[in-house]
């Protein structure tokens, strides 16, 4: 028996735009934008279309509108959820409301608000299955004693009788819902939504504007769903606050030598006396890579999903025997590494997995309960080709798994055989399933209790993962495995940044509707209400680096719209590929470059040309394989900058050749050897490239990603959009409702020193500093003129800037920010405790998390005393001193 299901979407079209309905049923495009359904222009305003459902279990449908005009793709805010029981009516109607991605409403139905701060108990909805019509509507920031009433025209709305309204109530998808049985005369209705109070049982306030109407009359066999969009009403701007740490710095007795899942407990608690609202932490994803200190950079995960071993607390898993040997060693080993000023990394992971070995061949066997099935059967997909994974890594000595002897191309069903052959593979296997089933329990009950506590938490995904990863093992389509990603020369380095992480191949991740990143997301909001994306102008365009260089200073956009030869010609400039492309050495560039050691320079790693310069020899002709050779810095130094000396990238992708000019190319000595029309021509042509002809490009690009990416997951979405940001980007975000992050010391106005926080818009995430930057002691202390010009500027003293920035200059700051009209004012928790009273002894530089321009960083701070120590007291948007306890 099949059922039919007729969509009605009121929205105003120009002509060229076009109405689309994307869905999780295959009749509605199975979530692919490219199968989604084309609605039909009615008349005026309204837009439809009717579908058949094949007779079946009932299941939740999940559907969004978006709008398609020529190339550029508008989406709705917000998916709509509801159940369907195939059978039951013989008809369904759908009267919808389109409502903007970017209204900050929409920010306001997402995990933080529904799930903590205005978490509401969900009732079963009185006759929602016999009823001819189901009003459904959303009403953010509702307090907790309020509700949403409906009165009308009509003896089923009490004929606008405020004293006895139809009160709604709220389901578990997020909408305030009334199931009501009208009859034929009561259609056409005039309806308003209004504010009812619980605790006193009166009508507060009805919603601004005209009344609502409803023309679709009672059918037997019918059944009404009408969707409308929020309740129109003045809502206050909510703002909240947050502090930002990394999960390793955490610092108590109980942890063993790193930050624990189960210190976000306490942490919460601090945060809620604090008057804190949400903690924010980095990457928490496994990154188990070289079994060395260089595996606790965060933002290298070798799976998308599984947790690192690093955050689970020994005890809460068991005990061994204290004649065991590790369990002798327990408690010394534990004060000596809690002792310690900053992380041992090594001590730490080494310790932790030999005794959740030792605890897992005592109690491995008693996993088998029904909790753990139920998480067993949710998570297979990627348990299993993560713990092989594990397995394969540990057997070979190299998560390389291009260089494993067997399994280096993955392939489910084989490895599915191999842990039912080999008994090695099926233990190690049946060990990180119980070392990730606890982690998952130990990171869901912080979570509970955070919530109870009424903090959210906020977390962290990479813009990219492990070349040597679990994804990219298993799906090595979804990759550019030939390409890095990085970042070009900014304040940080001025060499580029290169993460190393492969690039994504975006065309093949477009065929399924990017479902990899949806169920990342899908995994993620499981523990997090709120997530930032690292680096979002990823998704507008990544800095690719080719595979033979080193320095992120000879990556190029992509996608871009590169350079041509033809270019060059209409310029009237005699291109020369070899010219252009090629490092340009000379005697000149050699003897200001190394002066007396130049000949040892020619002699050693050089070979002349007929036009009289000179070329690397071919042991020394890319950055990577000069890396290779382990040379002295100095020399290695010496060799890159020469390498780097080009003026064009030259890229060849299936067979076409492309040419992106290398960044900051006017710096280079081959810039400097052109004749001055050339250079003329050049600079233009750089500055068409880099500022103004890809906007278009990158707009398109992520427009095609967020809002599938935006569809999967009810966190609340940040974007971390420093460095070049193109003009595009804030319009894109806006649109789509999510939040900048807005940082006073790297203002996105050029010409300016520091941005001014009062102008940061609501929809964004305003913090001093991240934690690629110093705090704010250690940054007052970086400059001393800038701190003066910010002493005076910003803080409007007229008095000399004092040297050190104390705790009273640090509240200060964090003051002004609390005042502003961002969202979300989120502080290193540094900088909170300075504010509190505690200044440490030690250097700032020692406080800080991570310094970008070192590639290989040691990613080991730690808070120095307990939190619980010093607290603060935020309320109305003002820092109240210290309260050391």
């Amino acid at each position: 028996m099949h059922q039919k299901i007729r969509f009605y979407l009121r929205y105003h079209t120009r002509y060229g735009q076009e109405v689309y309905l994307l869905g999780n049923i295959p009749v509605l495009g199975n979530d692919v934008p490219r199968q989604a359904c084309h609605l039909h222009w009615l008349h005026h305003d309204w837009w439809g279309i009717d579908i058949d459902i094949p007779g079946g279990d009932a299941f939740t449908l999940q559907y969004q509108y978006f709008i398609r005009e020529l190339e550029e793709v508008t989406w709705e805010g917000g998916v709509r959820e509801i159940q369907i029981t195939p059978g039951l009516h013989r008809e369904l109607i759908f009267t919808d409301t389109w409502t903007p991605a970017g209204a900050p409403e929409q920010a306001w139905m997402t995990a933080p608000f529904t799930r903590v701060f205005f978490n509401r108990e969900i009732q079963a909805i009185p006759d929602i299955l016999t009823a001819t019509h189901i009003f459904r509507v959303q009403a953010p920031l509702l307090d907790a004693s309020h509700t949403i009433c409906l009165l009308g025209s009509s003896p089923s709305l009490q004929r606008w009788d405020t004293g006895q309204p139809v009160l709604l109530q709220p389901d578990a998808h997020g909408w305030f819902t009334a199931a009501l049985t009208l009859s034929a005369t009561d259609v056409p209705l005039q309806y308003k939504y209004g504010v009812y109070n619980l605790t006193t049982r009166q009508f507060l306030e009805y919603e601004n504007g005209g009344n609502r109407e409803l023309h679709t009359v009672a059918v037997a066999g019918r059944q009404v769903i009408l969707h409308d969009g929020f309740v129109r009403k003045d809502y206050p701007q909510w703002k909240g606050t947050g502090v930002a740490v990394p999960v390793f710095s955490l610092r108590s007795s109980e942890g063993f030598g790193a930050g624990e899942f189960a210190d976000l407990a306490p942490l919460a608690r601090w945060a809620q006396q604090s008057g804190l609202q949400l903690i924010q932490l980095l990457p928490v994803n496994d990154t188990t890579n070289t079994r060395t200190w260089r595996d606790s950079y965060p933002y290298a995960a070798i799976s998308a999903y599984a947790l690192h071993p690093l955050y689970i607390r020994l005890q809460l898993v068991g005990t061994l025997p204290a004649t065991h040997p590790l369990q002798r060693q327990f408690h010394s080993l534990r004060q000596w590494l809690n002792d310690l000023p900053a992380m041992d990394y090594e001590t730490v992971t080494t310790f932790k997995m030999a005794y959740l070995k030792a605890l897992y061949e005592a109690q491995g066997e008693q996993l088998q309960t029904r909790d753990y099935w139920h998480w067993f059967a949710g998570n297979e997909h990627w348990l299993l080709p993560y713990a092989i994974f594990c397995h394969l890594r540990d057997k070979y000595q190299t998560s390389d798994f291009s260089q494993w002897k067997e399994h280096n191309v993955y392939d489910y069903t084989a490895i599915s055989k191999y842990v039912i052959a080999d008994p090695a593979a099926a233990e190690t296997a049946h060990f990180h399933f119980f070392l990730q089933y606890h982690l998952h329990k130990q990171l869901s009950a912080a979570v509970k209790e955070a919530h109870s506590y009424g903090i959210a938490l906020k977390g962290d995904i990479p813009i990219g993962v492990s070349r040597y990863s679990v994804d990219a093992w298993m799906y090595p389509s979804l990759f550019h495995l030939d390409m890095q990603a990085g970042a070009p020369p900014d304040s940080f380095t001025a060499e580029g940044q290169n993460w190393g992480f492969p690039t994504y191949n975006w065309k093949a991740m477009s065929a399924d509707g990017y479902e990899w990143w949806q169920q990342r997301l899908r995994h993620m909001s499981v523990y997090f209400d709120a997530f930032r994306i690292d680096h979002i102008l990823g998704f507008f365009r990544i800095w690719q680096i080719p595979a033979g260089a080193v320095q992120g200073l000879l990556g190029y956009f992509h996608p871009a719209i590169p350079v041509s030869r033809e270019e060059f010609v209409q310029r009237g400039v005699d291109f020369d590929e070899k010219r252009y492309c090629s490092p340009w050495i000379t005697d000149d560039v050699l003897d200001a470059a190394f002066g007396n050691y130049a000949g040892i320079m020619k002699d050693t790693y050089l070979q002349p040309l007929d036009n009289g310069g000179y070329e690397l020899l071919p042991a020394y002709n890319t950055q990577r394989k000069v890396r290779g050779c382990q040379l002295p810095e100095a020399v290695e130094s010496a060799l890159f900058q020469l390498l780097a000396d080009v003026l064009l990238i030259k890229v060849t992708t299936d067979g076409r050749t492309a040419y992106h000019p290398r960044y900051d190319l006017m710096s280079t000595a081959s810039f400097a050897a052109l004749d001055a029309h050339t250079q003329e021509q050049l600079r233009a042509l750089y500055h068409s490239y880099f500022y103004v002809r890809q906007e278009s490009c990158w707009r398109k690009e992520a427009m095609h990603k967020l809002p599938l990416i935006r569809r999967a997951t009810r966190m609340l979405i940040c974007g971390e959009d420093l460095g070049m940001v193109p003009h595009c980007v804030p319009g894109v975000m806006k649109e789509q409702g999510i939040l900048s992050l807005e940082v006073q010391r790297m203002p996105k106005d050029t010409g300016i020193t520091f941005a001014d926080i009062n102008k940061a818009p609501y929809l964004s995430v305003l913090t001093p500093a991240t934690h690629d930057m110093s705090t704010l002691r250690g940054w007052w202390q970086e400059d001393a003129a800038i701190s003066r010009q910010y002493y005076r500027q910003v803080l409007q003293h007229a008095q000399p800037a004092p040297p050190r920035a104390g705790s009273d200059i640090v509240r200060e700051i964090i003051t002004q920010h609390l005042q502003t009209n961002a969202m979300w004012r989120i502080f290193q928790i540094q900088d909170l405790l300075t504010a509190a009273g505690y200044v440490p002894a030690l250097h700032p530089d020692e406080e800080r998390i991570n310094i970008p321009a070192i590639s290989q960083y040691y990613w080991k701070y730690r808070i120095g005393e307990e939190i619980s120590a010093y607290t603060l007291k935020i309320e109305e948007g003002v820092l109240q001193g210290k309260d050391k306890k």
